[in-house]
């Protein structure tokens, strides 16, 4: 189906036209048409043959391109070098929110006052949605405009410099962790139950899992002899990019987002003897005791079901994460061994986002200035 701002059109004898400048005679633009049976044939003949320009160091008159059609070649170049969810989410935000404001604009017109006016039309009205953005979602949109546009300079397009973006200013804002109490009545309703809600629970609040790490997990993962789990598959549901696909999102089932979030867990001993009961056979799912698994949604479902139930206040999965490293450091952990365990890239992102010191813990610091002396 085709978008709006991509140039391709249904003709009235049935068949796809794609168009891109090809030069510039008199500053006025100069098409390339390309035929297709479909709307994917078309847009592909187009991409392809973009691509094939830019690699011998073709650009039409002037260096000019349109943001739409950089865009474009940028996606393309990028498919086999990322995950397909991250392809997936760069394709929707450019979609969504970078199109409608700048879609057949020429890049070599987008000056600072252009470009402010978008980030503030971003936070003010978002993109298609028309609903306001937090000033976080549009540090991520205008990360990947910055990347575009790095691409464009460095194919020797006049396009604007990626340094002039200018980002709005992000709150920080702590996710709630579970209290003293909620922590402790979740885990000693969990320690004694059979089902494998309990079980998907009761495992990330002492490994700090991510729920689509969770939702990948198979009993084979589980080492009983070094006492280990082996953290190498998530799963998750991304938009569905077929244009001939019925469903407008499917499930896929990958490695981790990083290479330092594919890592070796140590188990405690409790934990371990917690799994060694409830063991199934290797190819078996952690969380359905069978060899189909369950979609992060689904069991982020049963899980608010369950604090529901048992009258714990509502939290996010992720809040489970983050009491972990919270208690981790409060264990006394060394920050380098616990942002392994998480799987982070570095060490700051461990300290800055997923360690939330009790009052508790700040008072017990404090009262390491009591004075050496005694009056």
């Amino acid at each position: 189906m085709p978008r709006k701002g991509e140039n391709i059109f249904k003709r009235k004898d049935g068949r796809w036209e794609a168009r891109y400048i090809l030069r510039y005679e008199n500053g006025k633009a100069k098409y390339r048409y390309l035929y297709g049976a479909t709307y994917r044939e078309a847009k592909e003949k187009r991409l392809a043959e973009q691509a094939a320009l830019t690699q011998i160091g073709f650009t039409a008159a002037n260096h000019s391109i349109t943001f739409d059609m950089l865009a474009g070649l940028w996606l393309m170049d990028i498919k086999i070098t990322v995950k397909e969810s991250t392809y997936t989410r760069y394709h929707r935000i450019i979609r969504t929110y970078l199109f409608p404001f700048m879609g057949e604009r020429d890049l070599s017109k987008m000056d600072t006052a252009f470009l402010k006016d978008v980030t503030e039309k971003l936070l003010r009205e978002g993109g298609r949605k028309k609903k306001s953005l937090s000033p976080k979602t549009v540090c991520d949109i205008l990360c990947v405009l910055k990347t575009i546009f790095q691409y464009g300079q460095d194919h020797g397009y006049a396009c604007p410099n990626p340094g002039t973006l200018r980002y709005p200013q992000k709150s920080t804002r702590s996710i709630k962790i579970l209290t003293e109490e909620n922590r402790m009545k979740l885990e000693k309703l969990l320690l004694n139950a059979e089902d494998t809600t309990s079980l998907g629970i009761f495992f990330t609040l002492f490994t700090g899992v991510r729920i689509g790490e969770l939702c990948g997990l198979r009993w084979g993962d589980v080492d009983f002899t070094s006492f280990t789990v082996h953290i190498h598959r998530t799963v998750e549901r991304i938009a569905n990019l077929d244009p001939h696909a019925s469903a407008k999102t499917k499930i896929v089932i990958s490695e981790p987002k990083t290479e330092t979030s594919i890592r070796t867990i140590p188990l405690p001993d409790f934990l371990t003897e917690y799994l060694l009961k409830r063991k199934r056979e290797p190819t078996c799912y952690l969380l359905t005791g069978k060899q189909t698994y369950t979609e992060p949604h689904q069991f982020y479902v049963r899980y608010q079901t369950y604090l529901k139930k048992h009258g714990i206040d509502r939290h996010t999965f992720h809040a489970l994460r983050h009491t972990f490293a919270t208690r981790c450091v409060e264990k006394g952990f060394d920050v380098k061994s616990l942002s392994e365990i998480l799987g982070h890239t570095n060490i700051n992102t461990t300290l800055s986002v997923y360690v939330h010191p009790s009052i508790q813990q700040k008072k017990n610091q404090m009262e390491l200035l009591a004075p050496d002396y005694h009056s």
